[in-house]
Parts: C-alpha cells; structure tokens; sequence
C-alpha cells in the first residue's frame, strides 16, 4: 500500500470511528438536531442553531413553536453500531488498498412508498406509544428514513393523510416532505404540507 492509500486508509478509519461515536446514545441529541435541521433547510427556512434546544419529553427538540419528536426507520434487524464496528476492523486489518474499498450497489424505492411506509409507521406509534391522545397532538413527528443501501427515487407524491400527531414529516437522504399538519401546527409546517423538497447541502 502506498504512503498516499495508507494516508487515507488512516483518514477511513478515523471517519468511520467519528461516525460511530455520533451514534452512541450521549450523541442522540444532536442527531435529532441534525434531522430537525436538515427538515428545516430543505423547507429553506432560515435560523440560527441556537433555535434549536432540547426539550422535555414527549418533544425531543424544541424550535420555536414547533416540538419536534424524531423517529429514525432502520431495516428490520439492522445492527447499525455492528455494521460500523466491522468495517473498522475491516479497515484495521485491510494489507491491499482493494480492500478499502466498499462496493455500493443501492436498490431504488420511491420517496411515495417512503411516505406511505412512515404515515403507517406513526400509526404503529400511536397504538404502541405511552402517550394519549392529548399528548401527541403537542407533537410534530419527524420520520428519519435510513434505510441501508437504498436510492430515494421518484415518484414523489405525498397524499395527505390526517393522523392524531400534530404533525407529520419525513426526512430522507434526498427528499424531505410535510405529510399532516393539523391548524394548531406552527405554520412553517402547514405550510408546506403535501411538497416533497429535494434536499440540497447548504
């Protein structure tokens, strides 16, 4: 391996241990943050991130007058820290560059049955969660879609669906999109219910 590969090699392996520590439970607050942020960016909303606070249960962050609940939706049975764990030893172990390398072969699945996959989600929710009715109509649900190895495609169609939530919305690794929003809902939501937005790093 070459001064240069094994200079990245270093460079995978730090990445990859830095991005198993943002998945340890001390972390849960800023990846709600960080879906919280990229619902608001793609609505090209402008803020500043002090906006966003950590807030009592059953709102995980707080902004302004929205009370944000993240949900994040893994393949059933998917071990994330497991995964991260043996590509790092993986990297560890690797003698060849080849090695290093990870083959990406994604499957395609509509932003559409992603919406429909998480409006049926919040139901599951509701029916299993320790909160009534009451509770969750203070609570605008965000959805995080983190299926493994998946590509969001079109069609992007989001049917709107009334749930006992206040609200309802889906962050993906493309789109992002308002599902419900009930009229006690901040307005930056109503607003912007049934648009999928394609989700643009800023």
């Amino acid at each position: 391996m070459s001064d240069m590969q094994n200079a990245w090699r270093i460079e995978r392996i730090q990445a990859l241990k830095e991005s198993l520590a943002f998945f340890s439970n001390p972390e849960k607050l800023n990846r709600e943050k960080w879906v919280v942020r990229r619902l608001l960016q793609a609505l090209r909303v402008c803020f500043k991130k002090e906006e966003m606070t950590e807030a009592q249960e059953p709102v995980d962050v707080a902004f302004r007058d929205a009370g944000f609940q993240v949900k994040e939706l893994l393949d059933e049975g998917r071990r994330r820290n497991d995964e991260f764990r043996k590509r790092i030893a993986a990297a560890e172990s690797a003698k060849d560059y080849s090695e290093l390398i990870e083959h990406y072969t994604p499957k395609d699945i509509a932003f559409s049955e992603i919406v429909r996959r998480c409006s049926l989600y919040a139901e599951k929710l509701l029916k299993e969660s320790k909160y009534g009715p009451r509770e969750c109509k203070s609570i605008d649900l965000v959805c995080y879609f983190n299926w493994l190895d998946h590509d969001v495609v079109p069609p992007i169609d989001v049917p709107k669906k009334e749930l006992a939530f206040r609200s309802l919305s889906i962050v993906s690794n493309r789109y992002c999109a308002v599902v419900y929003a009930s009229p006690a809902a901040t307005a930056l939501l109503r607003d912007n219910v049934g648009k999928a937005v394609e989700y643009f790093d800023t």
